[in-house]
């Protein structure tokens, strides 16, 4: 796989590998990473064939440094990704919340693995699910996340994770797990010609009349980003800024600021709904899950259908914002929901019970990581609650 931007063909690869591969092939130029297992081979990937493409690999000295430096990338008009996992992430959160104050469009990949601090360093597990939405200092901002839960998806969705990105000025995780990492599939790479890539939106007006950040429409999208070095005065600082990035420290200031920040995503939320459904015409028990987890959970809800269960799956493709519509839906037609994620605490399952407003019981199915869960742990949970 060297040579070309979209090296169009089948392969047996990793998940890691068709991470990489899709950044490039969606116009990725600069990755900055720090060493980090379960996230090495897309690294190295990426250390690789950036070169190939007339693109930037650096090992930066630390975690918070990668994403400044991809931060700064991205300002300068390259499109930029930063990946990490778990004690890498948390090291990030304060250059995330800069590149989501200037909305900055970055893309930062997270492999999950077994927690907390360093855990086990090699395997799975699915605990960073608050970490990415509610991690970065202040609060005052949504996030856009998307999680595969194949090798084909992990290269298909990296790509939307950048479109996305330029579509709403600010970061996009692509939240992934080691399941799906290091697992080896078949990954076809189309022709060229048939990906989707949203370019850059660059100012139609004079730099005396554009406006860095369209405080007055907070809901905007598709909002021109020029690059340093235009002749536009870009002023990206972590302090509450005005249109045109100024410091101010009012509270109109800031309540216009942090509207921006919230209402540019959740004002499209309906446009950001993607999940995929299994057998839920007529189910009567539903599996949520996300991730590598999905996979497991099929195969529990294809061994319950045999046996007269009727159960069904429901996947979030995008994670965040959550598809609070669509679990509502589910619980309005199921009596129990099942959640199965590998983690003990329960994250994703907390979204879960209150987006279905007690319409259905809802049943957390914990694990604690290292090996994702056995079918047969999900299935036993649906012969219990699907009878």
């Amino acid at each position: 796989m060297k040579g070309k931007a979209v090296n169009t063909g089948s392969y047996f690869v990793q998940g890691d590998v068709a991470i990489a591969e899709g950044a490039i092939a969606a116009g990725c130029r600069y990755f900055a990473g720090y060493p980090i297992t379960p996230v090495s081979e897309m690294s190295e990937t990426m250390a690789e064939r950036l070169p190939e493409v007339g693109g930037i690999c650096m090992q930066m000295e630390d975690e918070l440094a990668s994403i400044h430096s991809t931060s700064g990338a991205a300002v300068g008009g390259l499109k930029s990704m930063t990946a990490s996992s778990g004690p890498g992430i948390s090291l990030k959160l304060e250059g995330l919340g800069y590149a989501i104050k200037n909305e900055i469009p970055i893309v930062v990949v997270d492999v999950q693995r077994a927690g907390p601090s360093n855990g086990v360093a090699t395997n799975v597990g699915q605990a960073d699910f608050y970490t990415i939405r509610y991690g970065s200092a202040g609060g005052n901002n949504e996030i856009i996340a998307i999680s595969p839960k194949s090798v084909q998806e992990a290269f298909d969705l990296t790509i939307e994770c950048f479109n996305l990105a330029e579509i709403f000025r600010c970061p996009v995780f692509l939240l992934t797990d080691e399941t799906v990492a290091h697992m080896r599939e078949r990954l076809v790479i189309p022709e060229e010609g048939a990906i989707k890539r949203v370019e850059r939106l660059k100012p139609t007006v004079p730099p005396e009349q554009f406006k860095m950040y369209p405080l007055e429409t907070p809901e905007v999208i598709n909002y021109p980003f020029p690059n340093i070095g235009e002749g536009y005065g870009i002023c990206v600082s972590p302090y509450t800024h005005d249109s045109r990035g100024y410091d101010v420290t009012s509270v109109e200031g800031q309540r216009k600021m942090a509207d921006r920040l919230v209402m540019k995503v959740r004002a499209h939320k309906d446009e950001l709904v993607r999940v995929e459904k299994t057998d839920m015409e007529d189910a009567d028990i539903a599996v949520v899950c996300y991730g590598g987890v999905a996979r497991p959970a099929l195969s529990a809800v294809q061994q319950a259908r045999a046996e007269g269960i009727k159960a069904g799956m429901l996947r979030p493709i995008i994670v965040w914002p959550f598809p609070d519509g669509e679990i509502e839906a589910v619980a309005d037609k199921v009596h129990t929901i099942l959640v199965p994620e590998i983690n003990v605490d329960g994250q994703m399952v907390r979204e879960v019970e209150r987006a279905a407003h007690g319409k259905a019981r809802v049943v957390h199915i914990p694990h604690g990581g290292v090996e994702p869960h056995k079918p047969i742990e999900i299935l036993e949970q649906l012969r219990r609650y699907g009878r």
